[in-house]
């Protein structure tokens, strides 16, 4: 039969802990860096947005010229058609642009959201309740025995 010093049990405790501030640590690094990446993200998503946005008013305003204009040339002279098809053919092709700029701009919006942020602390919460719910079901003064030999 061996017994174990009392010191060295605590010792084993003491670089546990040691081990489990270690990784609270470097989980934090790690959050703190997904977060700055993510903020990195969305900066340039926002700056995209921006530009988008002015896109998307400079070919509606076009748009809205060349039907003005197609209404104009379509009202002064009925008997041209092929000015008037030009004009109008330009403005869809406008409106047509300012869609799918529209559909880009709704597409790039979800990486706003902090998915990879949110996952990561979902996580670490889960983890956290599952020790706090383990360390209450287990009963303070049971401590695993060791087999006598």
């Amino acid at each position: 039969m061996k017994e174990t010093d009392p010191s060295q049990d605590e010792d084993g405790g003491h670089d546990r802990s040691q081990d489990i501030t270690q990784i609270l640590k470097t989980l934090a690094a790690d959050i703190a860096r997904l977060l700055a990446v993510e903020a990195r993200l969305f900066g340039h998503t926002v700056l995209m947005m921006i530009g988008l946005t002015v896109m998307i008013a400079l070919l509606l305003v076009g748009s809205w010229l060349f039907a003005g204009a197609s209404l104009v040339v379509a009202l002064a002279s009925l008997q041209a058609f092929s000015l008037t098809g030009a004009l109008l053919t330009v403005t869809l092709a406008h409106v047509v642009l300012a869609a799918l700029a529209f559909w880009r701009l709704r597409h790039i919006t979800r990486d706003l959201t902090f998915r990879e942020s949110r996952a990561s602390v979902n996580s670490l919460l889960v983890q956290a309740r599952s020790l706090v719910d383990a360390a209450e079901q287990q009963p303070p003064e049971a401590e695993p025995q060791r087999p006598e030999k």
